[in-house]
């Protein structure tokens, strides 16, 4: 029973993977992340940090469809230096089992007033407790965003677009990502994003938010392949914001996720 269990496990970890690791304003806006400008860009666009003008860190969990041994856990921060900001951020994820992690050095730079470029280096390492050697290797994501106009921003991202693999079976997925957001007024924003996985059929992200006031924002999200909506709340009390989402798998349910940033 306890290995057919970890075969099910095993399975689900790898229908999320290490490009899958966003933050609960994300995922509650159905998994738009690319034009954000937070210390949560670390994951979603490194190019976002670039906005970025003081020192700022988050901490992150998610409990996917409910199940402890799917947790993932993260924790981020972002430091500007002379000439850009810098990016550091961890992610773990699964149980004692078998779990992945996720180690990364970015770099945000804005190359103009409307232009930011960003790349993160990447540590990827598994661990499985049955006797399968542990697998480790590197790679890099790279990611732009171009503010259009005043009410369009575009985001751009590629994740280990070099195809690197932890071993001649095990593939890490390459992932291209492009998304548009609009601010229709000071309330409302509406995200849309498409995103490709290898040779897998092509993602498509929606996302609305709405700020009641400056402080308080609603969100809500849909996405494809395979269909999943989302909802969550975003509060600001003064220099800490709180972010929770829960996300609706049409199959396994419920995965409820919180996420906490705060600047100096």
């Amino acid at each position: 029973m306890k290995s057919f269990l970890f075969s099910i496990l095993f399975t689900l970890c790898y229908l999320y993977g290490f490009a899958q690791n966003k933050d609960a304003r994300t995922n509650a806006l159905g998994g738009c992340g690319l034009t954000q400008a937070t210390v949560w860009s670390n994951f979603s666009n490194q190019a976002g940090l670039a906005n970025i003008s003081k020192f700022t860190f988050g901490l992150g969990s998610e409990n996917q469809f409910l199940l402890s041994e799917l947790s993932r856990h993260t924790i981020a921060y972002a430091i500007p230096v002379s000439g850009g900001v810098i990016g550091v951020n961890l992610n773990y994820f699964g149980f004692d089992l078998y779990n992945e992690t996720k180690i990364g050095l970015a770099f945000g730079k804005k190359l103009s007033k409307s232009f930011n470029i960003g790349i993160q280096l990447d540590y990827l390492g598994t661990y499985v407790n049955e006797g399968t050697d542990n697998l480790h290797n590197f790679t890099f994501e790279v990611g732009v965003q171009k503010q259009l106009s005043k009410e369009l921003v575009l985001g751009a991202h590629i994740f280990n677009p070099i195809g690197v693999k932890l071993n001649e079976e095990e593939n890490i997925p390459s992932v291209i990502e492009l998304g548009l957001r609009y601010n229709a007024n000071q309330k409302v924003s509406l995200f849309t994003e498409v995103s490709l996985e290898n040779e897998q059929n092509g993602n498509l992200h929606l996302g609305l938010e709405y700020k009641i006031i400056n402080e308080l924002a609603l969100r809500t999200g849909f996405s494809t392949n395979p269909a999943k909506i989302s909802f969550g709340v975003g509060y600001t009390l003064n220099k800490i914001q709180i972010d929770v989402a829960v996300n609706k798998h049409q199959v396994l349910g419920y995965s409820p996720q919180i996420s906490v940033s705060s600047n100096f």
